[in-house]
């Protein structure tokens, strides 16, 4: 395969992204990635540092992304409005890109600013959104984790078509949700 002009580290990133959304993380491989874009595998490495490098790169892509979204679909609104916007938002997410949010999955290393920053806009947009219902500090940071964990494990379960009983899975999405914001209110309360 021939070294086409116009390919660089976006490009490869992109095509990685696709590959991933459309095939499965574990199934992401860079001999595929080099056929997409038409060049030779070697080639990749002027861009990417290897599979690590690359994933690095998708995760970094991933997390931005996913915080972009959480910024636009819960501006304006607060409390049960915003943790509904965030939470419909998050699972948007995932079956857009189910590939590249297992990127997501997986804290970043401390000495990586730029990935720890991408992190830290999705921890801070719902730090915001919880703070509606009191919680800061760690009492933030454990409503951060308990609604993560609520809405990512739907998301997850649904993504490998583990509702296999024959209920409208929006509905089921509804109630977790409308669960979570009565759990969180009532917590909101037992702490005053």
């Amino acid at each position: 395969m021939a070294t086409h002009a116009g390919i660089d580290k976006s490009a490869v990133v992109r095509a990685a992204a696709k590959i991933a959304d459309d095939k499965g993380w574990d199934a992401l491989r860079l001999a595929d990635v080099a056929a997409k874009l038409r060049i030779r595998p070697p080639s990749l490495y002027n861009h990417i540092g290897g599979m690590s490098g690359l994933r690095r790169e998708l995760g970094l892509m991933a997390a931005r992304e996913l915080g972009v979204a959480l910024a636009r679909a819960t501006v304006g609104k607060s409390r049960d409005d915003a943790v509904r916007g965030l939470a419909a938002e998050y699972r948007a997410f995932v079956k857009r890109h189910p590939g590249i949010y297992a990127a997501t999955m997986i804290a970043p290393s401390r000495n990586d600013a730029e990935m720890k920053t991408a992190g830290d806009e999705v921890i801070n947009t719902c730090l915001a959104v919880l703070s509606g219902y009191g919680f800061r500090g760690d009492d933030g940071i454990h409503a951060v984790r308990a609604m993560r964990s609520a809405v990512h494990g739907f998301c997850a379960l649904e993504s490998a078509g583990g509702f296999g009983i024959p209920l409208d899975a929006d509905k089921s999405f509804k109630w977790l949700v409308d669960a979570l914001v009565v759990g969180l209110a009532a917590r909101a309360r037992s702490r005053s």
